[in-house]
């Protein structure tokens, strides 16, 4: 008989937080904001918003953009694109928070706002680098979610000739002159590429795009990178931007967009009977991932550990989920069996929760299933009742709230649950903050074509 080598799992560890919502630019405004209650969603605002059949969306502020930008010209000015700029931005914060780059006056107080106390940290032992100088660190990489960018109506207008076909011989003549943000000049690699190159991350890097999945698959395999030993720490999460023509009526043409003109703030209702469809979002959520004892030989701050990674696909339906949520069922009991942990452990679900008839009721049904009498005990929210849907994205902001309430055991509301539904019958934390402890947590995510994916989080001991 030959010999059997058992791996011993690597522990992996958050220790670093970073994001870019309608709600603000900082992890401590997202916390704070969710927590009481306050919606980052509002009336569409672009160039000629009036002719939209969406309304309703969750726009990252334009003092925030402008911020961005100032914070980021070069690429501001060469890049172009949305989604691009969040992920750097988020990249930056998370990795500010990870004690990797300066973190000016942070770094004066040792101090990390988060709501309205303060968690105490220890510097790394290693010099602070600059957000412009580059980190040294081989065995560092990214990995990242990214949406499909800008189908620029104007870009294929411009080609298109009298006959209504596309000149493919004069577009690759005229090439360069295709606009900066247009999908043509940007690959969904973009971001983690350019997040890399910026700060040094030369390890294991990937760009994963499967819909509404993307960001917590993008989370689940950083972490089982680190775990297997491919990598000491990486950078994890998700940017995504849809709020433009074509994004918006693609959702629209689905029949899964809230059309509502009503108050823009009370239209995402999540679990909610009148609930009307999902509500665009954008943005960004990236975390600092490392394994245990790189982070603990650093006196990194360590928020939470990432203990299990499930994900399934539905086979199903390309635009519905399983009507008896088996996909999302087996995602988050394989997660439940990657990380060890019985289901009763488990006091909180960051739900998908977009909003719509169908998820709505199929994403219950399976939790139901796999939780059985302890379904009742648990503690469900929806966070894009509060930022919206922000795609490919959604799962980076999620994770990040799905943390910070395993580390500070605090819960955010979902908002606007006024009508319950007798199909959606669970504790979704309305309208008011919870307070609870938080032993261990789950985030879903579930995307168009089928994809689920959950992520396990437990308090650090």
């Amino acid at each position: 008989m030959g010999t059997v080598f058992v791996m011993n799992k690597r522990r992996v560890v958050i220790t670093g937080l970073g994001m870019a919502t309608s709600l603000g630019l900082e992890v401590g405004e997202n916390w704070r904001k969710a927590l009481a209650g306050v919606s980052g969603i509002g009336r569409l605002t672009y160039a000629q918003a009036g002719k939209s059949a969406v309304q309703a969306v969750g726009q990252v502020k334009e003092a925030d953009r402008k911020r961005i930008q100032d914070a980021f010209p070069e690429e501001a000015a060469n890049e172009g694109e949305s989604r691009t700029l969040f992920a750097l931005w988020a990249a930056n914060e998370a990795l500010k928070d990870a004690g990797l780059v300066n973190t000016e006056s942070r770094v004066k107080s040792q101090e990390l706002r988060v709501g309205t106390e303060y968690l105490n940290f220890k510097l790394p032992n290693s010099e602070l680098r600059t957000p412009n100088s580059k980190l040294s660190f081989s065995r560092c990489g990214v990995v990242l979610a990214a949406g499909l960018g800008i189908d620029r109506i104007e870009d294929i207008q411009r080609w298109t000739g009298r006959d209504g076909k596309f000149d493919y011989q004069r577009f690759g003549m005229e090439y360069r002159e295709v606009h900066r943000e247009s999908l043509v000049r940007n690959n969904s690699n973009r971001p983690s590429a350019l997040i890399a190159e910026k700060f040094g991350l030369n390890g294991l890097n990937g760009a994963i795009t499967t819909a509404c999945a993307s960001a917590s698959q993008a989370i689940g395999t950083a972490f089982r990178a680190i775990r297997r030993g491919d990598a000491d720490m990486m950078v994890a999460g998700g940017a995504d931007s849809m709020i433009n023509p074509v994004g918006l009526v693609f959702f629209v043409l689905l029949g899964a967009a809230n059309t509502s003109t009503d108050n823009p703030e009370e239209v995402c209702r999540p679990f909610d009977r009148k609930r009307g469809g999902l509500v665009m979002g954008e943005g960004a959520g990236i975390v600092v991932l490392e394994e245990e004892s790189h982070a603990l030989k650093r006196g990194a701050n360590i928020y939470a550990e990432v203990a299990g990674y499930g994900t399934t696909m539905d086979a199903y339906q390309v635009t519905a989920p399983d009507p008896k949520g088996e996909g999302a069922e087996k995602s988050m009991r394989s997660a439940l069996l990657d990380a060890n942990i019985p289901p009763e452990e488990i006091d909180y679900i960051n739900a998908h929760g977009t909003g719509t008839k169908l998820n709505d009721a199929a994403e219950t049904l399976a939790i139901k299933s796999v939780f059985k009498e302890h379904a009742r005990k648990l503690c469900v929210n929806s966070s894009k009742s509060v930022i919206g849907h922000l795609i490919a994205a959604s799962g980076g902001p999620e994770f990040v709230f799905t943390a910070l309430s395993v580390n500070r055991d605090e819960i955010h509301p979902t908002l606007n649950l006024k009508t319950p539904d007798p199909k959606c019958d669970l504790d979704y934390v309305p309208d008011v903050k919870r307070a609870r402890t938080v032993r261990a947590a789950i985030s879903n995510s579930f995307g168009f074509g089928g994809q689920n994916a959950s992520l396990v989080v437990k308090k650090y001991r």
